[in-house]
């Protein structure tokens, strides 16, 4: 699960896990040197805001033609990079007195958190079993070597790019350097490489059958999945009267015009859950729709598909079997990622 849907709205999982886990650091933190939990308090709640807003700057088409998508996107990668140099730019300034021990401890207080809650609602048990260890163990008997722990299971999970991915690998840098210790350095070297090595063992992904799409589009033609040539298939379920789906629909057209080569992506517009073929017109209009719209009038496909919340995004290969869904708005980033993943 990448959201938790309340209602019409959809909160991305790694903000909940985001808040809950500075919250509970802070909470543990309290008891701690009061000059080195201020600036701890400054940095995590700066990375947050940054990378948060971010997505204003990074995405300002999207945000200008629906201000309403910066409820549910952020600034991505660009974002986090931008968070981790304010971050960064903030310590070197406020740094004198700051205990490095306590900031160590409550980063991977953090990371703990974080990856519990991410790994709970993604159903990875082993990954969130083994975060919830950790947890206890930062908690029962604060060590070091957490941290390396920690590194690798991101790394194995999430790969080089992932921006908690850097900002723990800046952590360890903090630490070699701090503590000049060629053990830790050493460490950090043979941890990365076997976490490189189980990514390239990771077990081949599942699928599951669905019904073969067969639908008039808005233009009155007929689309039949089977006969196009794609290797993958990218379906938006979505009504135009959902807020997450409006602020969401500049992402998908500005995919729609990049689609990497042997993607496809299609939109199907619940008519039966929504207002209409005017409301559908006005929307495509807004939002200078330009791929294909398929429409299920009866909610033949919605059901067949198990739609309970929208918008859904469905990923087919070229046999029209399901890989993955993301439930909840999706952004072009992540459309890419993807689309990458699968191919």
């Amino acid at each position: 699960m990448t959201y938790l849907t309340l209602g019409q709205f959809s909160i991305p999982i790694s903000w909940l896990a985001f808040l809950l886990a500075i919250i509970y650091s802070d909470f543990r933190n309290n008891n701690k040197d009061d000059t080195t939990n201020k600036i701890l308090n400054r940095l995590l709640w700066s990375y947050l805001i940054v990378w948060k807003f971010s997505y204003i700057l990074f995405a300002w088409p999207s945000f200008r033609l629906s201000p309403i998508s910066l409820l549910y996107f952020d600034g991505g990668l660009k974002g986090h990079l931008l968070a981790i140099l304010t971050m960064t730019i903030l310590l070197v300034k406020t740094h004198r007195g700051f205990i490095w021990e306590v900031g160590w401890k409550y980063w991977a207080r953090f990371m703990a958190v974080f990856q519990l809650i991410s790994y709970s609602f993604s159903e990875h048990w082993l990954l969130a079993l083994t975060s919830l260890i950790l947890f206890i163990m930062i908690e029962w008997k604060w060590k070091l070597w957490i941290l390396f722990a920690q590194w690798t299971i991101l790394l194995w999970s999430a790969g080089w790019g992932d921006p908690f991915v850097i900002a723990h690998g800046m952590v360890l840098i903090s630490l070699l350097i701090k503590q000049r210790n060629n053990h830790h350095i050493t460490l950090v070297i043979i941890l990365s490489l076997l976490a490189t090595a189980l990514t390239d063992i990771r077990t081949l992904t599942s699928t599951t059958e669905r019904l073969p799409i067969d639908l008039m589009t808005t233009t009155n033609e007929r689309y039949i999945l089977s006969e196009q040539e794609q290797q993958l298939t990218i379906v938006n379920f979505f009504a135009t009267w959902c807020p997450p789906c409006q602020a969401e629909m500049p992402h998908l057209q500005k995919f729609a015009e990049h689609l990497p080569h042997g993607v496809e992506l299609i939109g199907i517009n619940l008519a039966d859950r929504d207002h209409g073929p005017e409301a559908l017109q006005a929307f495509m209009s807004k939002y200078n729709v330009t791929y294909p719209i398929l429409l299920d009038e009866r909610d033949d496909f919605g059901q067949a598909y198990r739609i309970k919340a929208i918008p859904t995004t469905v990923i087919l290969n070229e046999e029209g079997q399901e890989l993955e869904r993301i439930i909840g708005p999706v952004s072009e980033q992540r459309l890419h990622e993807l689309a990458k993943k699968y191919q």
